[in-house]
């Protein structure tokens, strides 16, 4: 027969006092007496069956104190002559029980305890509630920021799009509990004034449940985004286990220091000293196995082929299925090329880079260099394009427009395009190309000295038009 139970109850607003109560009197008469509560779980231990009547009361307290204060085991004792025996505590939180259907209620006084409640929620519930809404609008601001300069990039992330989808149902719940609140908080103030028993705050349980579902399914399709990519996958699932293992370092230092009885500051300093150097720690170690590991491809998509070593460096030589390829565009008998691509997509965009170089110690051979964008939602077809215009426009402020990169439009039918823009530097024509079909945009750099011809435009064009 089991002597412990462990109940999930993160989804309770202490607020909800009624419900609470009610629910702690139910469990008693089923021969489970509260013993413990805490942030994830509240723990029961087994007794007789009783009918029991309980109380939930607020204190100003610190998480990090030794133990209960002067002013609180004062408390206790006033509750303890009036016969309720308090059962559980967490931090500011305190519940109290009595078997005596007599027993004078703890709280008498509507305005007193209101601004008991106001002074602990503020505390905790609300400061921290705005320090995290602060954090999440300014990471969503921030990729929104990505998205506005450097939207190809950060669209065809799945990392990037998912920050923003996992922080948006976060700050909806806590402006949704903030408004609650300061609702509640209107109510209960007109209660007082009334001398009437404050009102409770509701439990969204359901809010709740749905963000941490949703905060779930997002984690999961990061991880299955990048099942096949072995650096990103080991990151998400190392930065998932550092930040279980920094919780339950911390929170485990926390309750050791509470045990020794070790002052309030002690106890801060070196929870947050933990929590400081598990950071370090891991930031230290990710940069150490990246450096390590550097150039051994085994943190790699797809690591290179070969390498080899150029006047005392390692080069590599990738062997990636590229679309166009500058045998497809002149005659060469060289055939020790590196040809490399890399591909980020997102239910967005479909991002992919493509090179082909020779050896350094071939460099007299041409390279050839290209991107290409599939926009899969239309709107964001304008932004894209803006995105390799106003990249090769970066550096013009301040010049004299003759001495401007810029992209200008020009006629070249042999594309196929809607769209084709030539890079001019300083007004002389590169090699640089920027076309526009209906749902793909594609930007190549043919080698600097070459003539292009429209046989190349023509045959570029097959390529990139279905290269992605």
């Amino acid at each position: 027969m089991k002597h412990t139970k462990f109940e999930w109850m993160p989804l309770y607003s202490y607020l909800d006092r009624t419900a609470i109560t009610a629910h702690l009197s139910d469990m008693a008469a089923q021969g489970w007496m509260l013993e413990k509560i805490g942030g994830w779980n509240w723990r029961y231990r087994r007794t007789e069956p009783k009918k029991l009547r309980f109380a939930l009361v607020f204190f100003p307290a610190s998480q990090f104190d030794p133990g209960p204060s002067e002013g609180l085991e004062t408390y206790r004792d006033y509750c303890a002559a009036a016969g309720w025996q308090l059962a559980a505590e967490a931090s500011q939180v305190q519940i109290f029980c009595t078997g005596d259907e007599t027993a004078v209620p703890i709280e008498t006084d509507p305005a007193v305890e209101l601004a008991n409640i106001r002074r602990c929620v503020k505390r905790g519930f609300v400061g921290s509630y705005w320090a995290l809404l602060a954090l999440s609008l300014f990471q969503i601001l921030f990729q929104f920021y990505q998205i506005w300069t450097n939207p190809v990039d950060t669209l065809s992330s799945t990392a990037s799009l998912a920050s923003v989808l996992n922080w948006l149902p976060l700050d909806l719940l806590i402006i949704a509990e903030l408004t609650r609140y300061y609702r509640w908080q209107q109510r209960a103030k007109a209660a007082a004034e009334d001398g009437a028993p404050l009102p409770d705050l509701k439990s969204a349980r359901w809010l709740n449940m749905l963000v941490m579902v949703w905060s779930c399914v997002i984690v999961l399709w990061l991880l299955t985004s990048y099942w096949d990519s072995r650096g990103m996958f080991l990151l998400m699932a190392g930065m998932l286990l550092y930040m279980g293992l920094m919780v339950l370092l911390a929170n485990t230092a926390k309750d050791a220091m509470k045990h020794l009885k070790a002052p309030s500051w002690v106890n801060i300093a070196v929870t947050y000293g933990i929590l400081i150097a598990l950071t370090v720690g891991f930031i230290s170690g990710l940069t150490a196995l990246i450096l390590r590991n550097s150039g051994s491809g085994w943190l790699e998509d797809h690591p290179p082929t070969e390498t080899y070593e150029y006047r005392g460096m390692t080069w590599r030589v990738y062997r990636d299925d590229i679309p166009l390829c500058i045998e497809d565009l002149m005659e060469t008998d060289y055939t020790q090329w590196s040809t490399e691509a890399r591909m980020n997509s997102s239910f967005l965009l479909t991002h992919g880079t493509y090179t082909q170089r020779p050896r350094m110690d071939a460099l007299d051979q041409p390279d050839l260099e290209y991107e290409t964008v599939t926009v899969k939602s239309g709107f964001l077809y304008g932004l894209c394009k803006k995105d390799f215009i106003s990249w090769v426009e970066r550096h013009n402020h301040g010049l004299p427009r003759e001495n401007w990169d810029e992209y200008r439009l020009i006629d070249a039918p042999a594309w196929g395009a809607d769209e084709v823009y030539r890079l001019y530097c300083s007004g002389k024509p590169s090699n640089q190309f920027l076309i526009c079909w209906p749902d793909r945009i594609a930007e190549i750099k043919f080698d600097w000295d070459w003539t292009v011809t429209e046989d190349m435009m023509s045959t570029a064009a097959r390529a990139l038009r279905g290269g992605i």
